[in-house]
């Protein structure tokens, strides 16, 4: 090992520094330094040199309440006060989800501007007195603690700067300045990574679909078009025969993609675009109105906990609950088929749509467990 710079010590909020670095050669203060840039989930945009891992500044670039700042000498977070949530739960900002991800960012070295697919958005963090590790599951009270189960006897402090999160926006970032040049607000919170061009232009989807070219200097909307379902994949540009061409994946997916849906689903597609190209476009899955089903569930809060841990252990890796419309597998808050009782057996626990790739779980769970998880969905929506 040469050298390292730890971001975040201490973490305990899932703060990972694996987004992506950016090199670069930058004047900062009249001599020329060469460096890594990058924006990890924490907040910051950091600066480092890359020749020997010294801190040359950290800024936020979206809403921080976990620091107060960092020590322009060391390079170490201040950190608020509770952040740690022993005895409080507090509201954390930004949260496991990251002020960024690894959606990429990009660079324009004419202008000096970093493009950063950055996002907003909190969660309140405790100790779960209730807690045991059980390595046959996932999610709350299960295998992994991202430590957003919190504990009813402490006090909970929140926040009320976060009120109107998640939120999304394109950040174009100046790191000799240390600012924020222009924004674009993006009406959802997960979207594509983005592409810095040559001539001064940048490129990135969105989880609605939208398939976006910007002036690089001004942030200005230059060209749009729908793709019919939500981009999370970075465009690339290459040149054949003379002539440029542009690429984007379009297809929703992604642990985010399996909570929230911003747009249709549609059949994962590449899309190449050329300039005076009359390649017509395909047909797209419109988006479908939905209503929940009125279910009449009697449970008691230990069926309702048992149900929980079972839908997060069993369930929880495709399906979601009430969380925005569902996303790659149906939101199950809106299935017709989960609301009356023997369908959902037939599903469950008889296999009905094996061959439709939906598993059958009668090897594993009673028919008792597996309504306890109906009665969890069917109460969870209900009290959304």
């Amino acid at each position: 090992m040469v050298w390292y710079y730890q971001t975040t010590p201490g973490e305990s909020w899932d703060f990972t520094a694996t987004q992506h670095i950016i090199l670069a050669n930058l004047t900062i203060k009249g001599e020329k330094r060469k460096v890594l840039m990058q924006a990890p989930k924490n907040g910051f945009f950091y600066v480092i040199d890359r020749t020997n891992g010294k801190f040359i500044s950290a800024d936020p670039f979206v809403y921080v309440n976990w620091a107060k700042g960092l020590d322009q000498k060391t390079g170490r977070p201040i950190e608020a006060e509770d952040v740690h949530y022993k005895t409080t739960n507090t509201d954390i900002s930004p949260n496991y989800n990251g002020g960024h991800n690894w959606h990429p960012m990009a660079y324009n070295p004419k202008l000096n501007l970093v493009y950063i697919p950055a996002r907003e958005n909190v969660a309140n963090y405790g100790h779960d007195a209730n807690w045991k590790y059980n390595s046959k599951g996932f999610g709350t009270g299960n295998g992994w603690n991202l430590a957003i189960g919190t504990n009813p006897a402490n006090p909970t402090k929140t926040d009320t700067a976060t009120k109107h999160f998640p939120r999304g926006m394109l950040i174009a970032w100046n790191p000799v300045l240390r600012k924020e040049v222009w924004r674009v607000p993006q009406k959802a919170d997960w979207n594509g990574g983005i592409l810095a061009t040559a001539a001064d232009i940048i490129f990135q989807g969105t989880a609605q679909g939208d398939f976006i070219a910007y002036d690089a200097a001004t942030g200005k909307e230059l060209w749009k078009i729908n793709l019919g379902g939500g981009i999370i994949a970075p465009p690339v540009t290459y040149l054949l025969d003379g002539k440029q061409y542009i690429s984007i994946v379009a297809g929703w997916g992604g642990g985010y993609g399996m909570k929230k849906k911003f747009a249709p689903l549609q059949q994962g597609r590449i899309f190449t675009f050329v300039l005076n190209g009359n390649a017509s476009m395909p047909t797209f899955v419109t988006q479908e109105n939905k209503t929940k089903p009125e279910v009449s569930i009697s449970a008691s809060s230990e069926e309702l906990k048992h149900g929980e841990t079972l839908f997060w252990q069993y369930c929880g890796t495709c399906h979601v609950v009430n969380e925005g419309g569902g996303g790659l597998a149906p939101d199950l808050s809106y299935s017709f088929i989960a609301a009356n009782q023997e369908s959902f057996l037939s599903v469950t626990h008889h296999g009905a749509l094996l061959s439709e790739g939906m598993p059958v779980f009668s090897k594993k769970l009673t028919e008792q467990e597996l309504l306890a998880i109906r009665k969890f969905i069917f109460t969870k929506a209900k009290n959304k």
